[in-house]
């Protein structure tokens, strides 16, 4: 399975007002804006994942493409986009089990980047997506904690 990490760190502003929040929703909100961050990357990889003459033409490589969260524990917000491989995802037509051959190329196949230049080509998009999240679940949780405040 080949994946691509990449910490942020965001605005000194926004962290603050999620600290204000407590662990556990700011754990939410946290998970919420990785999640979006990570499906902008995610659909431009599908885009740029070849389809045609190359031996990959049943779309199968494009439907492996996928966004996984992997936090272990309260307080982490960590999302990876992957390519499914494996019996498990054979039968839902997702097992890309070549997906590394056609990002990095072989000996026998020139290499045909997909999730590379997704993320160099959706990185800022991806921040900004995170932080209206962030701003917007802040939103909410505000509402919500004054509604039953009152």
């Amino acid at each position: 399975m080949s994946s691509f990490s990449f910490n942020i760190q965001g605005a000194k502003e926004l962290d603050n007002a999620l600290k204000s929040l407590g662990i556990e929703l700011e754990t939410k909100i946290a998970r919420s804006a990785v999640r979006a961050g990570a499906v902008v990357i995610k659909n431009r990889a599908v885009e740029l994942a070849p389809m045609g003459s190359d031996g990959v033409a049943d779309g199968t490589l494009k439907r492996s493409i996928q966004v996984v969260m992997r936090s272990k524990k309260v307080g982490d917000a960590v999302a990876s986009i992957v390519t499914r491989t494996g019996k498990k995802y054979a039968a839902k037509g997702m097992n890309a089990f070549y997906a590394s051959e056609v990002e990095f190329g072989t000996k026998y196949r020139r290499a045909t980047p997909f999730m590379r230049p997704a993320l160099d080509s959706q990185g800022q998009t991806a921040v900004k997506r995170m932080s209206e999240v962030i701003q917007k679940r802040i939103a909410f949780f505000a509402r919500k904690a004054a509604k039953s405040g009152n």
